[in-house]
């Protein structure tokens, strides 16, 4: 799959007030791109790479998938080009507890756990497919936002059908390739790229 960095996307700018970037979260939830070193551990790439602290994935990640398998151990599972990782607060219930990772039930959901005995390989530049749910795209969904996300130009298109009426009331202004954009115009872009660079910034003149 190419590099990110082979990428000369489109890039689209948003502006908007503070308390309404939680319409953009369900992106995050359904995935975004990562240009990342691979070849390392889950706690290395979350930690040194994203820039996630290591107390708030010790104490606030109670789950976390790799490929759709549970991941017990961040230091010994080991990511890949083209993975798939989703991170997970605490959820509710027994399935909770039995999906929690390194958790007292782990044994349960041994057909389901990620086997933790692949071993690390050469780091390379490559990219992930993140997912943020619950809790956790809550808490650091509107950081990942601001710096920019990846997402296919697909499913971009389709949000920004989707939402057209409350982005025109929640979006203060726009830009593409730097260059403003009228805000009834969004659902009609035609992207050059794929996948494209969405960023969402917060109106420091908003509410």
């Amino acid at each position: 799959m190419t590099s990110l960095d082979d990428v000369s996307p489109d890039r689209l700018s948003l502006y908007v007030n503070a308390s309404l970037v939680p319409l953009f979260f369900q992106l995050l939830g359904h995935g975004f791109y990562v240009s990342v070193q691979t070849g390392c551990s889950v706690k290395e790439l979350l930690c040194d790479q994203l820039g996630i602290n290591e107390d708030y994935l010790d104490q606030r990640i109670k789950t976390i998938f790799l490929n759709g398998k549970v991941v017990d151990n961040v230091q010994s599972a080991i990511v890949q080009a083209d993975d798939t990782m989703a991170l997970s607060g605490a959820m509710p219930g027994l399935v909770g507890a039995i999906l929690r990772s390194g958790g007292f039930y782990a044994p349960m959901r041994s057909q389901i756990s990620h086997d933790k005995n692949i071993p690390a390989s050469q780091l390379k530049k490559g990219r992930i497919t993140l997912k943020l749910w619950n809790l956790i795209v809550k808490e650091l969904g509107p950081n990942f936002l601001q710096q920019g996300v990846w997402i296919k130009a697909e499913e971009a298109g389709s949000f920004m059908e989707r939402h057209r009426e409350e982005l025109l009331k929640v979006c203060t202004s726009a830009e593409m390739d730097r260059k403003s954009i009228a805000l009834d115009q969004l659902q009609d872009i035609t992207w050059k790229s794929d996948p494209v660079f969405l960023q969402v910034n917060c109106d420091k003149n908003g509410s």
